[in-house]
């Protein structure tokens, strides 16, 4: 079975947080330049952590193991000067599936017992593999099964929303940075890394530089393929076309709503639709819930934004971000827990039925319907059948919101066997 991908973002640091705080060992499995290193070392920043790191490629084992010396007869090891001893941190061994196996062999016992001969890891640090995947045409040694069940393996990939907001924050160069919003497979065709990399010797041409286009083109092509330089190059030349989707759905959302209606406006359909694009990118992937978790999305923000949208596009991304789990946080209760205040009517049925009123909480309807078939598909059944309460809720929601909405739910209740109460 293929272990699920986590994007390079906000979920993929909460998930390293919750792990580091138990001082387990993480294995991060992903393809070149997709972030590891980064978020690693972005992960420390925020916990005030040291990172050391070891590129076990370049290592022999007297680098990990130290030499070893005699004392009072017996045999010892001197630590290796690039150990801790004290304080918190993160070691981070690098390459470890490209390395020889007697080198791989001692990270291994470091990582998984935290200790090598005579050196103990401090009892604050805590052990990072970061390995190119197997199979994908990487030229690695393949880890034994029993040793990879010793981590907590996580499988990353490049995440284009995910590294927009970054870049943002990191105040990549703009050029750059519009680039790879504008370009949907932008990641397919280079990684992360070549774009920050590219920004990076962007912010340090003069003037002069810049103006030479040629000159830019060639540097460019060092890091990525020639037809995104060119592209570049000239969004050095252009307007930032188009902000970035954060600054339509955070909390000072002021300049991107005016933006978008001088496009209406203006009738720059070419620019509200690669803007619509952009925003479904973001309402279908999974950082959609990290994103709002962090306060980057709110909720006033994101209702303006979608009553400004023209009425067709509004409905078909409500649509998109309504069939992403990963919005669910947007319901106002976990659906188990608002199922049973449906089937009593009262507010909870008043607040639905004004979902439906109001166009701009349409995604609302989709989600509590997304919400009730992931339910339903788990652990439900059985609770679900013996509950009355449960099943007149649901029968609530489909004599509320229309079969428009209700198709996915009633599909499921078809599958699972499930007969819903209507209210009389």
């Amino acid at each position: 079975m293929t272990q699920q991908k986590t994007p390079v973002g906000p979920r993929l640091e909460a998930l390293l947080r919750a792990v580091l705080r138990a001082r387990k060992p993480i294995l991060l499995e992903g393809a070149t330049g997709v972030g590891k290193s980064q978020i690693v070392a972005t992960v420390a920043a925020s916990l005030g952590w040291e990172v050391r790191v070891l590129d076990l490629s370049l290592l022999e084992p007297p680098d990990l193991v130290g030499l070893p010396m005699i004392e009072a007869g017996v045999t010892r090891y001197a630590r290796p000067a690039m150990l801790p001893t004290e304080g918190e941190g993160i070691l981070l061994l690098e390459e470890l599936n490209r390395a020889e196996r007697f080198v791989q062999q001692p990270a291994l016992q470091l990582l998984s017992a935290r200790s090598l001969h005579d050196y103990r890891l401090p009892p604050g640090w805590v052990c990072v593999a970061a390995v190119n995947p197997e199979g994908e045409g990487y030229d690695v040694t393949a880890l034994d099964p029993a040793l990879r069940s010793r981590f907590l393996v996580l499988s990353v990939t490049a995440d284009r929303s995910a590294w927009l907001q970054w870049a943002k924050a990191a105040a990549l160069h703009p050029a750059v940075v519009n680039v790879v919003r504008r370009h949907s497979d932008a990641f397919a065709v280079a990684s992360p890394r070549a774009y920050t990399y590219a920004a990076e010797v962007l912010a340090t041409l003069t003037p002069a530089e810049v103006e030479d286009e040629a000159l830019v083109v060639t540097l460019l092509s060092g890091y990525l393929p020639q037809a995104m330089a060119v592209a570049v190059a000239l969004a050095l030349g252009s307007e930032a076309d188009g902000l970035d989707v954060s600054d339509f759905l955070g909390r000072d959302a002021t300049a991107g709503h005016a933006q978008l209606r001088a496009w209406l406006k203006q009738g720059r359909s070419d620019a509200v639709m690669e803007f619509a694009r952009r925003l479904e990118a973001l309402f279908a992937g999974p950082e959609f819930g990290a994103l709002w978790a962090s306060d980057a999305i709110v909720e006033s923000s994101l209702r303006r934004l979608l009553g400004i949208l023209p009425g067709d596009v509004r409905e078909e991304l409500q649509c998109v971000l309504g069939r992403n789990p990963a919005a669910l946080p947007l319901l106002p209760e976990a659906v188990e827990a608002w199922l049973p205040k449906l089937a009593e009517g009262g507010a909870a049925l008043r607040a639905l039925e004004s979902w439906l009123k109001e166009p701009t909480q349409h995604h609302q309807v989709h989600l509590l319907i997304t919400g009730l078939v992931l339910w339903l598909q788990g652990d439900a059944l059985a609770t679900v059948r013996r509950s009355h309460v449960l099943r007149r809720g649901l029968g609530a929601v489909l004599g509320t919101v229309g079969m428009d909405y209700a198709m996915p739910l009633v599909d499921t209740l078809r599958a699972t066997g499930i007969t819903p109460i209507r209210p009389t």
